[in-house]
């Protein structure tokens, strides 16, 4: 008797988890925003995380960088907390496991995919709205295929000097 009540609560458990749970295709998505023409950001976070949630209170919350983020990206964030289930390329799994498979465990980090389903820029670690906003700018304006990050910040600051 002690077994199947055992056993009944774990199925129940393994139901709940399954209710909340989140199927997210990164493949889809991507097929999706290709028509327009915007990059896939990708906010890998964890709970209890202090950067990652002063990455979202400071730096995601900031109305320049949602306004840009609306316009020119389509916003997807993965809390590797959680029980959702990840599909990427050949990938499925949770996304924890997701993190570890593009090279991305450290967090937050931020991942950045062309319509090519092709990982352009990431970043592992918090940074706040001035660097995230030169991030977003690097990503959108196509920089990166010309230039590394640190030659377009310097370019960045240099505009910004009287």
């Amino acid at each position: 008797m002690h077994k199947i009540i055992v056993s009944l609560f774990f199925v129940i458990i393994a139901f709940n988890i399954s209710l909340f749970a989140r199927n997210i295709d990164i493949n889809t998505i991507i097929k999706n925003s290709i028509g327009k023409s915007k990059y896939l950001f990708i906010f890998l976070h964890r709970t209890d995380c202090g950067y990652c949630e002063s990455m979202q209170t400071f730096t995601l919350d900031d109305d320049p960088i949602k306004e840009l983020i609306k316009k020119d990206f389509v916003f997807l964030h993965i809390n590797i907390s959680e029980d959702d289930v990840v599909k990427y390329k050949n990938f499925s799994g949770n996304g924890r496991n997701f993190a570890k498979y593009v090279g991305y465990n450290i967090y937050p980090s931020s991942l950045f995919l062309n319509s090519e389903n092709e990982i352009i820029y990431a970043t592992a670690g918090y940074q706040d709205k001035d660097q995230f906003l030169v991030t977003l700018k690097y990503v959108d304006s196509g920089a990166y295929k010309k230039m590394d990050y640190q030659a377009f910040k310097k370019k960045m600051d240099l505009t910004k000097k009287p």
